[in-house]
């Protein structure tokens, strides 16, 4: 008996100090969640999500419930994210890399790209975008994917911020008050994402002074991702892979009939807004921004780089070798 107890005792030792992970048989297979949260902005570069969540189509093709929820800045959907408070989120490079890298690669994985271009540098008649000393400029957050884009544009110019002690303003603020202070002749330019930048020269009278797609090889200038938190990816892979396949299906049916879709799209967001976008200014903005799910990882690092070097991703150079997981695109893309 003294024997038995000590095989028992020497078991369950062992067994408590066997390393998670390396214990026998697979792991058991988690319940669907009772929904799928998803987190966006009502932008045209979202249009994916903006017509996934108005259209039911990722509810239908998930099979599960879908709960969308709006966010005014990438900055604000990050919180979330890192509040678990959404599972799947579509959001800009440089948010993306931030809450990456911040949370030492644990809060997310890029799944697939969204929208390349649809991100303007527009300024007010008389300003020279070739010298924007002493000019006041605005972008949607501190960090943001057109905080970067200008920032970049500052640096490569040798016109340095206040904060830096030179003499550009450079404020972060909602695009809708963007649009606010430059109407009013507060501001001198603001690089937005569409339809902001569209809004900005058809309803205040800006002038387009940089199309970002023009200063990246090939036009593609990656201005929207989709994320997964990775917690929920690996309890949940099929109903991401499900969820991908909605984004994908959506994604080519916006390169496929873009007059449609802009259709659909314009109407989606008026029902978000409250007011619907003309078409003069849909048109516009909608020739600006290209569909993709392709994850555009080489010009995302290129985004890193320049973020970097601006002062907006800490003292280390990033390791991004963690950011994507492209498993379940490669299984769902054509």
């Amino acid at each position: 008996m003294h024997r038995w107890i000590a095989w028992l005792l020497a078991a369950l030792l062992l067994s408590a100090c066997a390393p998670r992970g390396e214990r026998e048989g697979p792991a058991p297979a988690e319940a669907p969640p009772a929904a799928v949260r998803v987190g966006y902005m009502p932008n045209l570069t979202h249009a994916q999500a903006v017509l996934g969540v108005a259209e039911g189509t990722f509810a239908r093709l998930t099979g599960l419930e879908v709960n969308g929820r709006l966010f005014p800045a990438g900055s604000a959907a990050l919180q979330a994210l890192f509040a678990g408070e959404v599972d799947l989120l579509y959001l800009g490079p440089a948010p993306a890399l931030n809450g990456y890298l911040r949370s030492g690669g644990a809060a997310l994985r890029v799944i697939a790209g969204a929208a390349s271009g649809g991100s303007v540098f527009v300024v007010r008649p008389g300003v020279d975008p070739s010298d924007l000393r002493g000019t006041r400029l605005a972008t949607p957050g501190i960090g943001n994917t057109q905080d970067a884009a200008l920032r970049h544009l500052l640096a490569q110019n040798g016109w340095r911020t206040r904060e830096r002690g030179g003499d550009v303003t450079l404020s972060p603020m909602a695009p809708a008050e963007i649009l606010s202070l430059f109407s009013r002749g507060e501001l001198d330019g603001a690089w937005v994402a569409e339809p902001w930048g569209s809004r900005l020269i058809l309803e205040a009278g800006g002038v387009l002074a940089i199309d970002e797609r023009d200063l990246w090889a090939g036009g593609v200038v990656p201005t929207t991702l989709l994320v997964v938190r990775p917690d929920f990816l690996s309890r949940h892979p099929d109903v991401v892979r499900r969820f991908l396949e909605a984004h994908v299906a959506i994604t080519q049916e916006l390169e496929r009939d873009p007059d449609g879709t802009r259709d659909r799209v314009q109407a989606a967001l008026a029902d978000l807004q409250g007011r619907p976008l003309s078409d003069e200014l849909m048109a516009a903005a909608w020739g600006r921004i290209d569909f993709t799910s392709d994850p555009m990882a080489d010009a995302v690092a290129e985004q890193a780089d320049r973020a970097f070097a601006a002062g907006l991703l800490g003292a280390r150079r990033p390791d991004l070798s963690s950011l994507y997981d492209l498993t379940l695109l490669q299984e769902v893309a054509p």
